[in-house]
């Protein structure tokens, strides 16, 4: 493979289901099945619930296998090695997790107290960060149970933190209806965890921006989603094919000083879970601006593979699923 990397790309704004729309046909859609959903997620264990799903993700991939091609392509990218977990074991895994987790925050809602099993691990990292007093920025990586379980983790053990987000945050819809009745189903969950939300906006990021520096220097912690809506986003070697990054956080924190700890979540073969944060991605004291970006960088994409590679379904379609073919587009348009 060439070896012009990383490179950074910007990408064009995604055209699905924008806050133009005022509902489109997966509102209505899931509108009518959340009754169902929620029946389901508060009177069935959890033990029923998983065994639901999986059946569930078997039948719909048996039954509907071209509709998954995006998965299987994905997988196909990030697999290199002769003895990787075949596509067919996989791709049903992938997809039972995220109804799954779909379940899981539908519960939270339940009457009464209900939380997961958490545990977290890393918490030196963090305490000796907020000790050098400059503020830490929690990179966190998507997989489906990131976005309630890691802040649920940090509130029991005892952390006030702040999470930058998007105003379509949410996951169920980018319409204006989705936004204000939909979205607030998992907003209003991780908002029980959080001190406050810096909700960026689509007209002037960097209110924001602005907003983010003035709690790291008031040494908080902030949560920051390594995602792909950002505008730019810098490709990484990923075995023999690449992997989207936005350098943001990492300008972020060489600019503020903040330390820049990366935080994954996953789902143990119990059914419980494990929040751990990884040792500050530290850039050399001195050199390039780029140079030191592409350094964190660098060292964040290897610790991702790490954990691809471990767990391929829970990790796989948070950075290139659904931006697949934003990403293609792009890099096939750049090219010479």
């Amino acid at each position: 493979m060439e070896k012009r990397l990383p490179q950074e790309i910007q990408l064009p704004p995604r055209t699905f289901g924008t806050e133009d729309s005022l509902t489109c046909r997966k509102d209505l859609y899931q509108l009518a099945l959340l009754p169902f959903l929620f029946l389901v997620a508060w009177s069935c264990s959890d033990r029923l619930c998983n065994r639901l799903c999986h059946g569930l993700a078997r039948l719909l991939y048996r039954l509907r296998t071209p509709r998954y091609e995006g998965y299987a392509r994905i997988f196909r990218m990030l697999q290199s090695e002769p003895g990787d977990t075949p596509l067919a074991q996989l791709i049903p895994e992938a997809i039972a997790l995220r109804h799954l987790e779909r379940l899981q925050l539908l519960r939270y809602h339940r009457p009464g107290s209900w939380a997961p099993k958490v545990r977290l691990e890393g918490r030196a990292h963090l305490d000796r960060a907020l000790s050098a007093g400059k503020g830490a920025i929690l990179w966190r990586a998507h997989s489906p149970f990131s976005e309630v379980v890691s802040k649920a983790a940090l509130h029991e053990n005892g952390y006030t933190h702040w999470q930058l987000s998007r105003h379509t945050h949410g996951h169920f819809s980018s319409t204006r209806f989705g936004i204000h009745f939909l979205n607030p189903i998992r907003t209003a969950i991780e908002d029980r965890y959080l001190a406050g939300r810096v909700v960026i906006d689509p007209a002037n990021s960097n209110t924001a921006l602005f907003r983010v520096m003035k709690l790291l220097a008031q040494n908080q912690i902030v949560g920051i989603t390594v995602w792909v809506e950002a505008g730019s986003v810098t490709m990484m070697p990923y075995g023999e094919t690449l992997l989207a990054i936005p350098g943001g956080p990492a300008v972020l924190a060489l600019k503020t000083g903040a330390a820049l700890l990366p935080i994954f979540t996953e789902r143990t073969p119990d059914g419980s879970f494990l929040v751990t944060i990884e040792e500050p991605l530290e850039a050399p004291a001195d050199g390039d601006p780029e140079e030191r970006v592409a350094h964190v960088l660098c060292r964040q994409s290897a610790l991702m593979e790490a954990y691809f590679r471990r767990l391929p379904s829970q990790f796989h379609y948070a950075y290139l699923h659904g931006a697949t073919d934003r990403l293609r587009k792009q890099m096939e348009a750049d090219r010479p």
